[in-house]
């Protein structure tokens, strides 16, 4: 009994053997031509993946956005407007109204009648000079004239507005850069994993 136990024994035992000989080899072979595709998933999928990922994330930093903004409202102006020209007046000048002059020299008055006793005398009146005469002035005086200006003037105005401003917003300056680099750096474990393997290109 005991010999046909260790018969059977050793007939289970070259059995596992063998079997596990015939599976190793077969695992072995799995694996070696298994290494080709992995390889070749390295190179032209996951290292161009991410690669791209990179070059995306990069460029939404460098993106720029072209828009216009609307704006439509009143805005307030106040300035001093300084003002250094001639002016030309060309206008006429009515004058209706009583005054005095006064005589700058003696001044004759020939062929008068003047009345001695209620007698008519022709004769030459003299009136010397500084004699104040109120008169009235009843005319039109044609001014023609050039003045020269020089003033400031002030100018407070609210002026409505309506136009359409163009706008261009770099997204990175603008506050992506951080939120750009955060992402990046979430594949650079990945990254270094993929470029530790054999047969790999490297990233820029």
């Amino acid at each position: 009994m005991k010999e046909r136990l260790r018969r059977l024994w050793r007939a289970f035992a070259n059995f596992a053997i063998l079997f596990s000989f015939i599976v190793n080899l077969v695992l072995v072979l799995v694996l070696i031509l298994a290494v080709g595709p992995l390889l070749q998933l390295k190179t032209h999928l996951l290292e161009p993946l991410l690669y791209n990922l990179d070059r995306a994330f990069l460029g939404l930093g460098e993106t720029t956005i072209h828009t216009t903004v609307p704006v439509d409202q009143s805005i307030p102006i106040q300035f001093d407007l300084p003002l250094d020209q001639p002016l030309a007046l060309d206008f006429d000048l009515p004058i209706n109204q009583d005054t005095v002059v006064v005589l700058l020299r003696d001044t004759s008055i020939p062929n008068t009648t003047v009345y001695l006793n209620n007698v008519p005398v022709r004769t030459t009146v003299v009136l010397p000079a500084g004699t104040p005469l109120p008169v009235r002035l009843n005319m039109v005086v044609p001014v023609q004239k050039t003045i020269p200006v020089r003033m400031t003037v002030p100018v407070s105005q609210t002026v409505p507005i309506q136009m359409d401003i163009p706008v261009a917003i770099q997204l990175g300056p603008s506050g992506l850069d951080p939120a750009v680099q955060r992402l990046r750096d979430v594949f650079v474990p990945v990254r270094t994993l993929i470029e530790s393997l054999p047969d790999g290109i490297r990233f820029r």
